[in-house]
């Protein structure tokens, strides 16, 4: 009778962990997000692009932060920005402002960059981008219109998952 009762222990205690490492591993909710991508012409008229996404986790107040942020000046080659550390992520309405941590041309040294984006509805002819690194004084910004209308191109986009 021991026997038994050891297997139905064993197989209970299995099946509750069967039941509660999916809920230890699964995807984390997104609370807000902001990503985007295109084109933009800096004050020296130089040709730079963009990407990036940044996400808020589990909770509007305290969640995980994660993402990226990629720009480069592709007429000469600096800066060439990878921003891996994102630490604050404000979504207002239709607009965002993403702060991080960066490294410049793939050199050692951590600088802070912030970015503000405004996503103006679809099919993101008038978004806004805007990138500051306060050390080098680097400011870049434009309107995403169509090429003869802004100076720059591509999309915004804002995304807050609706409240369950």
């Amino acid at each position: 009778m021991k026997k038994n009762k050891t297997i139905i222990v064993s197989f209970v205690l299995l099946s509750m962990m069967a039941l509660l490492v999916p809920m230890a591993f699964a995807p984390k909710p997104i609370v807000q997000q902001v990503t985007g991508g295109g084109w933009i012409l800096d004050c020296a008229g130089h040709k730079c692009t963009f990407g990036f996404n940044a996400e808020q986790l589990e909770d509007l107040e305290t969640g995980p932060l994660r993402g990226n942020v990629e720009y480069v000046d592709h007429d000469t080659g600096y800066p060439h920005v990878h921003g891996y550390d994102i630490t604050a992520l404000t979504i207002i309405g239709d607009e965002a402002w993403i702060e991080g941590i960066c490294r410049l041309n793939g050199d050692n040294t951590e600088r802070a960059f912030s970015v503000y984006v405004r996503d103006e509805a679809e099919p993101g002819k008038h978004d806004w981008f805007e990138i500051h690194i306060p050390s080098i004084s680097y400011n870049a910004y434009a309107e995403l219109g169509f090429p003869d209308e802004a100076g720059g191109g591509g999309n915004i986009q804002i995304h807050i998952p609706p409240l369950p």
